[in-house]
C-alpha cells in the first residue's frame, strides 16, 4: 500500500513540475543566475532536459525540491539510464525520489526563470541545480495526474514562439487552443519528427478534443510573469500552455 502511494505520488509531482507548478526564488542570488544564463534560454527548441524531484511527506503535504539539468548539460543518456532511483533515496534521506525526463522544449526561447539555488548538485555523474521547490496537498493530488484535465498554476515566465515555426496544439470542445511547450520520451520514446503525427498516438483524446500542428504566421508569446497560467497535459506526459 505504501509503496502504491509513493508511486502514484511521484507520478503527479512529475506531471506537476512538467507544468512548471514551481514556486521561484525572488532571492537575489537566485535572480543573478537566472540573468547569467540568459543567453542558454535562448535557442531552446528541441533541447533536451531532465529533473530530478526528491520530496519529504509530512501528514497533509509533501514538500519536493526540483533539481534540473537546465543550462548546464542535455542530460546525458548513458548516466540517465543508470540512475537508482532506490539508493538516490537513500542517499538523500528522502521519502519519494522521482524522474522527470527525458524531457525537450518546443518553444524557442523563455525568460523570467529563477533557481532556487544556483549552486550545483551531482547526481550519478550528472550536474543539476535546484530549479523549485514544491508544496503540494495530499488532496491535490488525487487529480493531477489525470491527462486533458486544466490546471491553473502559478508561472513567472514568459514563453516565446518565432513566426515561421512549427507548433503543435491541442484545442478543447469550447475552442481554446493549448501550444506545446515541452514533450516527453518517458512514457513513449518520442523524437522532433513524430510531432506532426502526434494524434495518431493520441488514443484517449476526449470527446471534442483534437490535435494539430500549424506554422506560426507571426511570433506567439505567453507572458505569466505576474499571474496564473493554464496547462494541460496529453496522456503522454507532453505538457501544453493555453494561448
Amino acid at each position: 500500500m505504501r509503496r502504491s502511494i509513493f508511486s502514484t505520488l511521484a507520478s503527479s509531482l512529475i506531471v506537476c513540475r512538467a507544468m512548471a507548478c514551481t514556486s521561484t526564488s525572488d532571492s537575489p542570488a537566485a535572480n543573478d543566475a537566472a540573468t547569467a544564463n540568459d543567453t542558454a534560454a535562448a535557442n531552446k527548441r528541441n533541447t533536451r532536459y531532465c529533473e530530478i524531484l526528491v520530496g519529504k511527506l509530512s501528514s497533509d503535504n509533501i514538500q519536493v525540491d526540483v533539481y534540473s539539468t537546465e543550462g548546464l548539460n542535455d542530460c546525458p543518456d548513458a548516466a540517465w539510464k543508470a540512475l537508482d532511483v532506490a539508493a538516490l533515496k537513500t542517499e538523500l534521506g528522502a521519502d519519494i525520489v522521482a524522474l522527470n525526463g527525458p524531457r525537450y522544449w518546443m518553444l524557442d526561447s523563455l525568460a523570467g526563470s529563477s533557481l532556487q539555488d544556483a549552486a550545483v548538485k551531482t547526481f550519478g555523474g550528472i550536474d543539476m541545480r535546484k530549479a523549485g521547490l514544491l508544496d503540494v496537498s495530499m488532496a491535490a493530488m488525487a487529480t493531477m495526474s489525470q491527462p486533458y484535465t486544466h490546471r491553473m498554476i502559478k508561472r513567472k515566465s514568459a514563453f516565446h514562439w518565432l513566426a515561421g515555426q512549427p507548433v503543435f496544439e491541442l484545442r478543447d470542445p469550447n475552442g481554446h487552443a493549448y501550444v506545446m511547450q515541452s514533450y516527453s520520451a518517458q512514457k513513449q520514446v518520442l523524437t522532433l519528427a513524430d510531432l506532426p503525427g502526434l494524434a495518431t498516438k493520441l488514443t484517449a483524446l476526449p470527446t471534442g478534443w483534437t490535435y494539430a500542428p500549424r506554422t506560426l504566421q507571426k511570433d506567439l508569446d505567453l507572458l505569466a510573469t505576474a499571474g496564473d497560467a493554464t496547462v494541460v497535459q496529453d496522456e503522454l506526459g507532453n505538457t501544453y500552455s493555453m494561448e
